[in-house]
């Protein structure tokens, strides 16, 4: 039996507002091969991410996909070689996405932005396991949540729970909410605050990772701060008033004082709320 451990290698790639540097993806370093999650948004970004990948001499055997927003498979031009593990789910979103939002990126980013975009290439049942080099991955698509389709891979070593959960948890950053799935999305993070031990080592797509599911929690009080400053709204118009917005952003400022990542939480400001009225 072997006595090598993996080893989880982040990689901060560039993001289109400031901070700019707040792209998580990983490179897990294997006894006898590689395997990247998730892939950056920039050109430059996700060549930083393979060369890191490479820089072990050993073979890369896939990448894994968490969800399907832009600045997660978008540097999957950089691997389009390799088999790109996705959920049906994960594909479909990433596709849509890229309909919605490719222009402004290709204006935010210019020659940074892969021209022709790169998807899952390996579709994988909602709930799926594979082993490489003797390790076993194992993934679970939840449906909507901070996105359309969310999907946590996670492997163990020595006991301990190795969880990467995408932006289904921040590492205390502003979130995004215009997918529009907080019930869900609050449904997951009671999962995974049941399921996993506060031994377990979590690797967010913002943020450093963390041991155990205190960020769990503090990402549903979050969530819940959001809906709360919804509903206190006074018989709202839209589009939402300036007073209205800063309220908003107040409340939510209340919660996390820091501007990290502020502008995901106010995009779309107004559809995301008119929609989440809609469903309370």
């Amino acid at each position: 039996m072997s006595n090598f451990n993996p080893k989880v290698f982040p990689l901060i790639g560039k993001f289109v507002e400031l901070p700019r540097d707040h792209v998580f993806a990983f490179v897990i370093e294997l006894e006898k091969s590689v395997v990247v999650v998730d892939s950056t948004l920039a050109i430059s970004s996700s060549r930083e991410l393979r060369n890191l990948a490479e820089s072990f001499n050993k073979p890369l055997e896939s990448v894994l996909m968490t969800h399907g927003h832009p600045d997660h498979y978008s540097g999957l031009d950089s691997f389009k070689d390799l088999p790109i593990l996705g959920s049906k789910g994960c594909l479909k979103f990433a596709q849509e996405e890229d309909i919605r939002k490719a222009p402004t990126a290709t204006y935010l980013l210019g020659d940074d932005w892969p021209a022709v975009r790169t998807f899952p290439n390996e579709i994988i049942p909602d709930v799926f396991s594979k082993t490489f080099s003797g390790v076993k991955f194992d993934f679970k698509d939840f449906g909507p949540g901070e996105s359309d389709s969310d999907g946590i891979w996670s492997f163990k070593s020595n006991g301990i729970d190795h969880v990467f959960v995408g932006d289904l948890i921040s590492n205390h950053t502003h979130n995004f909410f215009r997918d529009g799935h907080t019930a869900e999305w609050l449904k997951i993070l009671d999962y995974i605050e049941n399921t996993y031990d506060n031994r377990a080592q979590f690797y967010y797509g913002h943020g450093v990772a963390s041991v155990g599911t205190e960020l769990a929690v503090w990402t549903k009080g979050y969530i819940k701060t959001f809906i709360s400053a919804v509903k206190k709204l006074n018989n709202p118009k839209f589009p939402l008033s300036e007073s209205d917005q800063n309220f908003l952003i107040g409340e939510m400022k209340s919660y996390l004082p820091n501007d990290t990542l502020l502008f995901l939480m106010t995009y779309e400001l107004n559809e995301t709320v008119e929609d989440l009225i809609k469903q309370l």
